[in-house]
């Protein structure tokens, strides 16, 4: 039982209290990454920043509660929150930079009868979230109540709305009646999902993708009632930007997706034939209006996706909060963002201001390096 909560972590589980050595020249940063097995960027980023110098303590969804606990200690007026994982133990006063990158909700163990399965996997769910707060001192890239509002489609295009971002027009409904309308109404209709989906069927991976759809494509009106969707009105497009925003940092790519199977809707049906693309400077003002709508949803990082019309004018489509960004820069090897994002994580602060050149290891040598430790499978 813990008695004195003003000792150091260290001390109350028996460990050396003196300061952790520091690199020459740079200081080193305790990070906590959340993320699940096999997980290629925090692999990547996390090797990366470990090469650099710093700590990084994965917090693996698959291990917990298996071989993962967390602990919140309160007394006295003090408080201290530990999590144990594979790579170690860390407390909350210790934590620099948390990267929320990948989540997996608790599951019971396969051993508890299973009337209590419901009851143990919502204590543990509570227990893990509890964390959110007790590492308020540490820089969070993103926030867990920020991504949980921005991974909502409909928060996210009347923020973009309101920063004054183009936005398509747009229904959102399992309204009959006022689908068929708004199809009716304009010439090409897109369908998107509100969350994406995964279905395994006789070895077989489908996935939701964005599709054109017609009046005639519809289904019964159960199934519409069933399933409320996206509907927007499809766009004339001569390009498509992906732009990565880390803080103030903003590194874009001009992808031409018209050339590309299926691209006319979704870009990423072919991306895997994608090989090159051109760097774009995405206008000062589109930036603004990204930077104003990431303060809304109380996010520092984001993967933005734009159409880009013939005429010029650039319509918002999402944010990722949470989204891959290192094919940036295999496709567009100019955007160094790797080092964009090592960067950002050793400032700790939203206006990172221009990034600086650096003799850091690049992208692919960090891939190479993270599967010669294991981190990621041999190809």
């Amino acid at each position: 039982m813990v008695k004195n909560l003003g000792l150091s972590f260290n001390k109350l589980h028996g460990g050396d209290d003196r300061p952790r050595r520091r690199s020459v020249g740079q200081e080193s940063k305790l990070v906590l990454i959340h993320t699940i097995n096999q997980d290629f960027h925090a692999a990547v980023c996390g090797h990366a920043l470990e090469n650099r110098g710093h700590r990084v303590v994965r917090w693996l969804g698959e291990d917990y509660p298996g071989s993962a606990s967390s602990s919140l200690h309160f007394s006295e007026g003090e408080r201290l929150d530990v999590l144990h994982t594979r790579h170690g133990a860390v407390s909350s006063g210790e934590i620099d930079v948390v990267w929320y990158r990948r989540r997996r909700a608790a599951l019971a163990p396969d051993y508890l009868d299973a009337d209590d399965m419901g009851f143990a996997e919502n204590e543990l769910r509570a227990a893990e979230s509890a964390h959110a707060d007790g590492f308020e001192r540490a820089f969070w890239i993103n926030r867990r109540a920020a991504a949980s509002i921005s991974d909502i489609k409909p928060n996210q295009l009347r923020a973009a709305q309101d920063s004054g971002l183009e936005i398509p027009p747009t229904l959102i409904s399992n309204d009959p009646c006022e689908i068929r309308d708004f199809i009716g109404r304009h010439s090409s209709t897109i369908y998107k999902p509100l969350t994406g989906h995964i279905w395994g069927d006789d070895g077989c991976v489908r996935k939701t993708y964005t599709a054109a759809v017609t009046l005639q494509d519809l289904p019964e009106d159960r199934y519409l009632r069933a399933t409320p969707g996206i509907f927007q009105r499809k766009m004339d497009k001569a390009f498509e930007v992906r732009a990565q925003f880390f803080g103030s940092v903003c590194l874009a790519v001009r992808i031409e997706s018209n050339s590309l199977r299926g691209g006319d809707v979704d870009w990423r049906l072919d991306q895997r034939s994608i090989t090159r693309c051109a760097p774009i400077d995405v206008p000062l003002s589109i930036q603004d209006a990204c930077r104003k709508l990431m303060g809304k949803l109380g996010l520092v990082s984001g993967g933005v996706d734009f159409i880009v019309s013939p005429d010029g004018n650039w319509c918002f489509l999402e944010i990722n909060e949470a989204g891959q960004f290192l094919f940036i820069e295999s496709w567009c090897e100019e955007l160094k963002v790797l080092e964009a994002f090592c960067q950002f994580v050793e400032s700790g602060e939203v206006d990172l201001g221009n990034v600086q050149s650096s003799q850091h290891i690049g992208l692919e040598q960090a891939i190479q390096s993270a599967r010669v430790s294991g981190l990621l499978r041999a190809q």
